[in-house]
């Protein structure tokens, strides 16, 4: 052990009160279960920042232990997908069974209808665990979508129970009017743990307040479940212990000297299920298009060309991305095409063409359609990917401004 983990260790275990010999115990452990090689200064260096950051957590858990729950930890975002009213589908879903046949929507009991009776009341009729229920309520929930003059109808949680066999309790009452979710990607550990990848869960305004970047290394308070890798967010803590560590003094109890980590390294390291090579992406694509929980992607490649013009439905933007050693020994004069990745507007992009980039998201694939619209069976076109996050190994080339549209198309209208 070299001199200055030695000393430091010594210092670490005068913080929490506990001997030396357990202190360096702990060292040891941590270097272990990341797979260090201790023989090694630098890594050796590296296993002291991880104890480091063990120390942090244990101090900062003794603080907050008497006035909640949760765990401090650091580490950086591979990825954020975009907040999305998870309410939006059931609402069109809901609508699309009441408009096609009302009288079944009722019976399979994802709905009560809503009238205006003649004495001015709301009166609502539902099915519930097949029986029919008419009564008058005081008015109408917020998440009532109006029909026709006097009619409404109302979304109703459908779920009788859990999984666990547990009795839901909002069983046949209205869903809510929205209900925003988000889900980020977390390469780090919590305050006692190993690094690995998490997914943060935030709900409604935690969702829709979350700014933070990726590749960035920040701190995190939250819930920590090891069991489903997850993070989940705690009203009024999460969103305001979020801080970048390049924005805090070394005196505080919650930096980490982070300078000898490579977050490249980290992302593969931790995410090695999901690397794909880009040209053969759409083989990947099919590889996991049926499977369960996280179907994410981590690929590289360079930028060949950008237009980052919001499109005026979604709101995305488009870079193209080919391998950078890609060897297609072209037959002919055609070339294939990059592939597209769709970047939505919370990702910021500052680099520009021949950049080389880690790209990480979600790849898509559809359907071809014939010249009337109609799709054709078995024809697909080429995989593109949902963006998440993206890392710029080395950003070249400038950054190229969106364009507004000039409006002048529409005005023969």
């Amino acid at each position: 052990m070299i001199e200055r983990v030695e000393k430091e260790l010594n210092s670490l275990a005068s913080r929490l009160n506990i001997e030396v010999g357990e202190m360096n115990e702990k060292y040891a452990e941590i270097g272990q279960s990341n797979n260090l090689d201790m023989e090694d200064e630098r890594q050796q260096l590296v296993a002291l920042t991880l104890t480091r950051n063990f120390v942090r957590g244990r101090l900062a858990s003794n603080r907050t232990a008497s006035t909640g729950f949760g765990n401090s930890g650091t580490g950086f975002f591979i990825g954020i997908e975009p907040a999305r009213d998870v309410m939006e589908w059931k609402r069109k879903n809901v609508m699309s069974k009441y408009n096609s046949d009302s009288s079944q929507a009722l019976n399979d009991e994802i709905l009560a209808e809503v009238t205006l009776n003649d004495a001015g009341s709301y009166e609502k009729t539902q099915k519930k665990n097949g029986e029919w229920d008419t009564r008058v309520i005081p008015q109408l929930p917020a998440s009532a979508i109006e029909v026709t003059e006097g009619t409404w109808v109302v979304p109703v949680d459908p779920v009788k129970s859990w999984a666990s066999g547990d009795v839901n309790k909002n069983y046949g009452k209205p869903l809510p009017k929205e209900e925003f979710k988000l889900r980020a990607h977390f390469v780090g550990m919590k305050e006692d743990g190993d690094i690995q990848l998490w997914s943060l869960q935030l709900k409604n305004d935690q969702a829709k307040n979350f700014d933070m970047e990726t590749f960035r290394w920040t701190t995190i308070y939250g819930l920590f479940n090891d069991e489903r890798n997850a993070i989940y967010g705690i009203r009024g803590k999460t969103l305001t212990s979020m801080t970048y560590i390049e924005n805090l003094e070394e005196e505080d109890p919650r930096w980490v000297d982070v300078s000898g980590e490579s977050m490249e390294d980290l992302l593969v390291e931790n995410m090695a299920e999901y690397v794909a090579d880009l040209i053969e992406l759409d083989s990947y694509h099919e590889s996991i298009s049926q499977q369960q929980g996280l179907r994410l992607v981590v690929t590289d490649g360079i930028v060949t060309s950008m237009n980052l013009t919001p499109n005026e439905r979604s709101g995305n933007r488009v870079i193209w991305v080919e391998p950078v050693d890609a060897n297609y020994g072209f037959d002919e004069d055609d070339i294939p095409e990059s592939t597209p990745i769709w970047v939505p507007s919370h990702l910021p992009i500052n680099f520009g063409v021949g950049s080389d980039v880690v790209i990480i998201g979600r790849t898509n694939q559809t359907q071809k359609k014939d010249e009337g619209g109609m799709p054709i069976d078995g024809e697909y076109n080429p995989v593109t990917i949902n963006l998440y996050g993206v890392y710029a190994r080395s950003a070249t080339g400038v950054v190229p401004e969106a364009e507004e549209a000039d409006g002048e198309s529409m005005e023969y209208w």
